[in-house]
C-alpha cells in the first residue's frame, strides 16, 4: 500500500520524538513501515510548564533530525497529510484541537488521554460519528509485546490482575489522567468493561487502587509517585498466573502502538473499542473522586 503521510499536532511531548525515531528512520532496528511523519504544528500549552519548556527543543529535533516540515497552522499540516497524530500533551486541549481537524475527515489518533471526562469523550465520539472521522486513542502500554501476547492468549479467562508502575502527577491534568492512565489502560485491556466501584489507599511513596467488576473480578493497581520506567503485571486465571515484566521487552512498546495506529489509518477501524476508551476515562474519574 502507498505509505501514509502523517501530520503531527502538538510537539510538546517526548512521544513526538519516539514516534519520529520509529517512523522516519528506515535503519532503526524497530522501524515501523507504512507511514512517515511529514509535517508538524508546534501547538503547546503556555500554562503547563512541561509543555512550554519542551516544545522548542522537540520542534527543532523533529525539523533537523527527522526532516519533518514545521508549519504555522493546522491547515498547512492537513494539506500535506493523510492522517493525524494528535500528540499535544495537554488533555484539556484535545477537544478544541479535534474540532479543528473535523473538516478534513481524515483518521485521527489522539495520544493519551483522549479527553478529561466521560461527558467530553462522548461528545467527541458523537462529533466524530457525525463528520465521519475515524478516531483512536490508547496508551502504548496496552500493546507492549509481552503483555499483549498474554492478554490475547487468555483474554476470556482472567479472574484478577495486579499492575504496577509509575504514578507521577501533573497539576493541570488531574490525578490518573497524566500517567496513571497507562496502568488503567492495561487493566481494561485485560478485564474489559464493567467496573462497579473502586477503593483508594495511599502513603507518601505510593498509592493502591482496588477496582471491582460487576461479575466479581477485580484489579489491584499500585502506582509509585516517583517517575520510573518499570511497568509490570501479574494476570490470574482459574488454574494459573502469568507474570510480565514489560521493562524487559526488547521491542519498544511505542513500536507496537504505531503498528496498530498505521493499521487504523489504513482501515479506518480502531482495534481499541470505543466502549473501552470510555471505560478507561470513567474509571479514572472514579479513582480521582476517591483520592
Amino acid at each position: 500500500m502507498k505509505p501514509i503521510n502523517i501530520g503531527m499536532i502538538g510537539l510538546d511531548t517526548s512521544h513526538c520524538i519516539e514516534f519520529a525515531k520509529l517512523l522516519n528512520t528506515p535503519n532503526h532496528p524497530y522501524n515501523v513501515k507504512g507511514g512517515r511523519i511529514v509535517a508538524g504544528y508546534p501547538f503547546y500549552s503556555a500554562d503547563v510548564e512541561i509543555s512550554k519548556k519542551r516544545v522548542n527543543d522537540f520542534t527543532e529535533t523533529l525539523r533537523n533530525d527527522f526532516n519533518v516540515m514545521i508549519t504555522e497552522s493546522i491547515e498547512e499540516v492537513a494539506s500535506r497529510s493523510d492522517a493525524f497524530l494528535m500528540t499535544a500533551v495537554d488533555g484539556r486541549k484535545h477537544m478544541e484541537l479535534f474540532k479543528e481537524l473535523l473538516p478534513y475527515k481524515k483518521p485521527v489518533f489522539i495520544d493519551k488521554p483522549l479527553v478529561l471526562s466521560v461527558k467530553e469523550a462522548k461528545a467527541l465520539f458523537k462529533m466524530a460519528h457525525e463528520y465521519g472521522v475515524p478516531v483512536m486513542s490508547s496508551s502504548s502500554l496496552r500493546f507492549a509485546e509481552s503483555y499483549q501476547r498474554i492478554v490475547k492468549e487468555h483474554k476470556e479467562s482472567f479472574t484478577s490482575i495486579y499492575v504496577h508502575g509509575p504514578l507521577p502527577m501533573q497539576e493541570p491534568m488531574p490525578g490518573y489522567f497524566w500517567y496513571g492512565i497507562h496502568m488503567i489502560e492495561m487493566v481494561i485491556a485485560a478485564l474489559g468493561t464493567g467496573v462497579k466501584d473502586v477503593t483508594v489507599k495511599s502513603n507518601r511513596e505510593s498509592e493502591v487502587v482496588i477496582a471491582h467488576w460487576e461479575d466479581g473480578r477485580y484489579a489491584l493497581i499500585r502506582g509509585e509517585f516517583n517517575w520510573h520506567t518499570r511497568f509490570g503485571a501479574t494476570l490470574h486465571t482459574p488454574n494459573s498466573f502469568y507474570y510480565i515484566d514489560i521493562s524487559k521487552d526488547t521491542k519498544p512498546f511505542y513500536a507496537s502502538l504505531l503498528e496498530e495506529i498505521l493499521l487504523f489509518f489504513q482501515t479506518r477501524n480502531s482495534s481499541v473499542r470505543q466502549e473501552e476508551t470510555l471505560e478507561v476515562i470513567r474509571v479514572i474519574e472514579m479513582i480521582n473522586h476517591k483520592r
